[in-house]
């Protein structure tokens, strides 16, 4: 048995996206419009990804656009749903949430892809997912309870949408041709942003200032880490085992809070108090999650 390799993609995408969020969370708390970010992060995905078609070295079939067209519409409303999360609840909260689009993916698979599912898979999908909450969990008993729940609500919504986007991801962008498939999803993002910017009547501003560079930052990360993410999804067809180690910025978004935030004046570490502890305590089962995801793709 040898460690499937192209599970390291989705560890540094983890990475990407951990650090990322950070970046995005000091430009909303800077002033940004959250609507305007989300719309910076897709035209640079957009950016990222549309290259893509001009390396594509196998026949595209092209009758079939509507598919990477419709997903482009899943990932444009997961990312409406991430972004109105993340300005309304923290880093270490929201992150972690997002990572229950594991058990989303593998009930996903198990509807879409025939014998997808393994049972070691089942096992790590829901370790993963009682990770997740536990992370959550006492934030709830909080006075600031309430106002949690609605980040927490949005952010297993957009986890549900990337989800069903990453298994249709895998089971069609090998036939119509991957770089092409990623390239056309990713410029159908983009243009849903522009549609949304001029035909909106308020459009949200886009001053240039430190809200903006950092918006940009966050968004580049995240454009690199989502090519990672997506290249892994579209050539090695593993949707859960990738989205199991992917579910990993979780922990990355603790340690990247813990190290970088305070840098970044994010005070989440020290305001979070006990929570943050338990949150530390969960991440041991997201890792028995990974584990148990990354001994069934061995066998």
């Amino acid at each position: 048995m040898s460690l499937p390799w192209y599970l390291l993609l989705p560890l540094v995408a983890a990475i990407g996206y951990a650090v990322a969020s950070l970046l995005l969370k000091k430009a909303l708390n800077e002033g940004a419009h959250p609507m305007a970010c989300f719309h910076i992060n897709n035209w640079t995905s957009s950016l990222a990804f549309l290259p893509l078609a001009l390396f594509e070295t196998q026949p595209v079939t092209w009758h079939l656009w509507y598919i990477p067209v419709g997903l482009g519409v899943l990932f444009f409303t997961g990312s409406w749903f991430t972004f109105i999360a993340m300005q309304r609840g923290d880093v270490s909260l929201v992150t972690p949430v997002l990572g229950s689009k594991v058990v989303f993916v593998a009930l996903s698979a198990s509807l879409l892809i025939t014998g997808s599912m393994k049972p070691l898979m089942w096992i790590a999908a829901i370790i993963t997912t009682a990770g997740i909450f536990l992370m959550s969990a006492t934030d709830f008993k909080t006075p600031k309870g309430a106002r949690l729940a609605g980040p927490v609500v949005m952010a297993l919504i957009s986890a549900a949408f990337f989800a069903l986007a990453d298994v249709l991801l895998q089971m069609w962008a090998p036939a119509f041709g991957p770089k092409a498939f990623l390239a056309l999803l990713a410029g159908t993002t983009g243009g849903l942003s522009l549609l949304a910017m001029t035909l909106l009547p308020k459009a949200p501003p886009i001053p240039w200032n430190r809200a903006t560079q950092w918006s940009i930052g966050g968004s580049v990360l995240i454009a690199a880490q989502a090519i990672i993410l997506s290249l892994a999804l579209a050539f090695y067809h593993d949707a859960i085992g990738v989205n199991v180690v992917y579910a990993t910025r979780g922990i990355w978004s603790l340690v990247v809070v813990a190290l970088l935030g305070p840098l970044l004046g994010n005070r989440e570490r020290h305001e979070s108090g006990r929570a943050y502890g338990i949150r530390i305590v969960a991440a041991t089962l997201l890792m028995a999650g990974v584990a148990c995801a990354v001994i069934a793709r061995m066998g």
